[in-house]
């Protein structure tokens, strides 16, 4: 039986090294010097070590391994740690690892780095969830407010100009919640939100902005382009309306080269709207 009162040095390399966790040492030169079983297997496989190698030698995604690499130097420099999720994803299945590295010090003078990996993909995978939940419409499925105003994303599309925002609003919703009661006015929205989610080219993104508006962002559609996918949801609605159900819906456009605040393109393309409203009205007098 083996003697486990004294353990000397070398059995000590043993156990640590057999520890089920990915733990990693790297030297002044971002080498790896030391690694656990399982942190070798990740990065290097069976019949390939990682020791003596950088990152950039060791990752297979170049810009991976150069944020690597240069975030080992940073430490080396300030001797302050770093932490930050990594996304190993494939399409056929998520991987996100957290990464978690610090300086470490002998006689005041930084002599390399130590780290852990772990798994957080269960963590990040159901945090994502939870935050897609939360920026779905449950009525319709499109994208919410929360989505607009929390994520900030529609403002960032700094790259795909010009952008095209249609506003959309639901003609006689309140007239159907009156006469047929709120399952229909339900019904006639989900009906509204499929027509305009199909004619959304690739790269749009249709939001429920509440009750019955609805914003069609589009980075990089012109006003031509906004004005040929207003008549294609236009036309797309009298095709899905039928005795049950009359979709009618007011849209209107704006299109800019991201010169103005989103707000204020939003509000144009929201008056742009209420005149096509408003012209309807007049034209069914």
């Amino acid at each position: 039986m083996y003697d486990t009162s004294t353990i000397d040095l070398e059995d000590a390399m043993l156990f640590i090294e057999s520890v089920p966790a990915n733990i990693f040492f790297k030297d002044t030169e971002c080498k790896y010097r030391f690694v656990t079983e399982l942190c070798n297997f990740l990065n290097g496989g069976e019949e390939h070590s990682i020791l003596g190698k950088t990152d950039l030698e060791v990752q297979t995604n170049p810009e991976l391994a150069k944020f690597y690499f240069e975030d080992d130097l940073k430490i080396l420099k300030t001797g302050e740690g770093s932490e930050y999720v990594s996304d190993f994803s494939t399409p056929e299945f998520p991987a996100f690892f957290e990464i978690k590295k610090s300086a470490v010090f002998k006689n005041g003078e930084v002599i390399g780095i130590i780290g852990v990996i772990n798994d957080v993909t269960k963590r990040v995978v159901l945090e994502r969830q939870l935050e897609e939940l939360s920026f779905r419409d449950k009525l319709t499925g499109l994208y919410n407010r929360n989505y607009l105003e929390s994520r900030k994303k529609l403002n960032r599309h700094n790259d795909d100009h010009p952008r095209s925002l249609i506003m959309a609003d639901c003609n006689y919703l309140k007239t159907v919640n009156d006469t047929r009661g709120h399952e229909w006015g339900d019904m006639l929205l989900r009906r509204a939100a499929a027509v305009i989610q199909d004619a959304a080219p690739e790269g749009c993104v249709p939001i429920r902005l509440g009750g019955d508006e609805f914003l069609l962002f589009c980075p990089g559609i012109d006003a031509d382009g906004a004005r040929e996918l207003i008549d294609r949801i236009k036309a797309a609605c009298r095709e899905n309306s039928d005795e049950s159900i009359t979709l009618d819906i007011a849209l209107g456009s704006f299109t800019d080269n991201g010169e103005l605040p989103f707000e204020d393109a939003l509000r144009r393309a929201d008056r742009a709207m209420y005149e096509d409203k408003r012209l309807r009205h007049d034209t069914l007098k």
